[in-house]
């Protein structure tokens, strides 16, 4: 079995219809047998999309997208004190300008966790790592 986690780009495209990579990250989707594949998240992608869903579409909608992503992924991992050191790790060994802590949270999960990838459309994460983009 596959595990990979879900970045929040990844989310919004799939939820939100009018985003400009939704038709690719539905045409990903479908090409995963879900029978092979664990989808993971944390509670940061959770805060961060839910932020996201509230600015461009509003509340209801954060409602709709909470209570999907309750079953649409199938591991939820809360990023802790230990989660959150090794992610500051992460974060303070980039050099560009302008990165994402999350990002860095979410290498650290799928490090510790050791999962094979991630759904992103973010140029951030190693192409390596990257599922169907």
């Amino acid at each position: 079995m596959k595990r990979y986690f879900t970045d929040s780009d990844f989310l919004m495209a799939i939820f939100n219809s009018k985003d400009a990579n939704h038709d690719k990250a539905v045409e990903i989707s479908e090409r995963l047998d879900s029978s092979e594949v664990e989808l993971w998240g944390s509670n940061l992608i959770q805060q961060e999309s839910a932020t996201v869903v509230s600015h461009r579409i509003g509340m209801d909608a954060v409602r709709d997208f909470v209570q999907k992503l309750a079953t649409d992924l199938d591991r939820f991992v809360d990023v802790d004190k230990g989660l959150e050191k090794w992610a500051w790790k992460v974060f303070l060994k980039q050099t560009k300008k302008g990165c994402s802590f999350v990002d860095c949270a979410n290498l650290a999960v799928i490090e510790r966790y050791k999962l094979d990838g991630i759904l992103t459309f973010d140029k951030f994460y190693p192409k390596e790592l990257k599922v169907g983009v």
